[in-house]
């Protein structure tokens, strides 16, 4: 797991792999494309690109991700409103803001020196890259993880546009310290180049009212303890995760009646999914919900309200 760069007047450099051997043995088979060097007088950096043809998938389902602070939650979705697949995953924020919350502490205990003391810049220099070190490796496992999900049902995923979210938050003290450390960018930059590496499409929508109104009636939510929401004009009690991503999933659908590109709800019957899809043991979804026909011609999520999400810990 070394590389070995031969440069002019035979000097020789020795670079160790930091990317795991796993990832490394995923590229085996694929074709080289590019070696990029970069120097900056200080440390050598090499970056290696490698590349294959990849058939895009033929729409089945529909996957809906909503990234939260202290967690991911992940639907798939029939073409018609069935929910097939409903998983909640935890985030490691709170390890990073225990980290986020030392380099403060030592910020305070030496207010005007501590960006010249060595010892004092290393220990926070340590603390960041730790911060950054299990943003990235979670990151690339829930990317490898959901675009996998999502070959295997043939699924276009959904995830929230969340580019301007940092510029028009307005929020108090402890919202903003999470958003310091919040890695949505990195996760959602991971989920979407596993799934361009598996032809699996990946599209932005707005995610104003994804958490606030219902998903049956569109009026607005209010909160009703322990993680529910309740609609008064409806009377429907979900799960907020689970209101997110049924509302993602309404907003892909009724964007693309109105001519918006996703996917198209008179697709050709060969698309449309075929019974159950089941899964083993080993499979990251676990939670399997028996889906019925309906003849709405709005999807009809009459079930949504019903549903339980399993928890399960990434640890990085």
């Amino acid at each position: 797991m070394v590389l070995v760069l031969k440069l002019h007047d035979n000097y020789e450099v020795k670079l160790k792999l930091l990317a795991p051997r796993e990832r490394v043995e995923k590229y085996r088979d694929w074709g080289n494309y590019e070696l990029v060097v970069k120097y900056d007088g200080e440390e050598l950096w090499v970056a290696v690109y490698f590349k294959r043809v990849v058939k895009p998938v033929k729409l089945k389902t529909v996957m809906a991700v909503d990234v939260n602070f202290d967690n991911l939650t992940l639907a798939v979705f029939t073409l018609d409103g069935r929910v097939v697949r409903l998983k909640r995953l935890k985030t490691p924020l709170k390890k990073m803001l225990t980290h986020r919350i030392w380099i403060e502490r030592i910020q305070r205990r030496y207010p005007e020196s501590w960006r010249f003391i060595k010892g004092v810049k290393r220990a926070i220099k340590r603390h960041g890259e730790r911060i950054r070190s299990i943003s990235w490796d979670y990151s690339h496992k829930i990317g490898d993880l959901i675009a996998d999900l999502a070959f295997r049902y043939n699924s276009i995923i959904i995830l929230e546009d969340l580019e301007k979210l940092r510029e028009n938050a307005k929020k108090n003290n402890k919202f903003n310290k999470k958003l310091t450390v919040w890695f949505y960018r990195r996760t959602q930059f991971c989920v979407e180049y596993e799934a361009k590496e598996r032809g699996v499409r990946v599209i932005r929508v707005n995610p104003k009212g994804t958490s606030s109104k219902c998903p049956k009636c569109s009026s607005r939510l209010v909160d009703n303890g322990y993680r529910t929401l309740r609609c008064s004009k409806c009377g429907f009690i979900g799960d907020r995760d689970i209101v997110a991503v049924a509302n993602l999933y309404k907003k892909l659908i009724l964007h693309t009646r109105c001519g918006a590109p996703g996917v198209a709800l008179n697709a050709p019957e060969q698309m449309h999914p075929q019974g159950v899809m089941k899964g083993n043991k080993d499979e990251a979804m676990k939670n399997h919900i028996k889906p019925y026909k309906s003849t709405r011609a709005e999807p009809h999520l009459d079930n949504i309200s019903r549903l339980s999400i399993d928890n399960i810990t990434m640890t990085p």
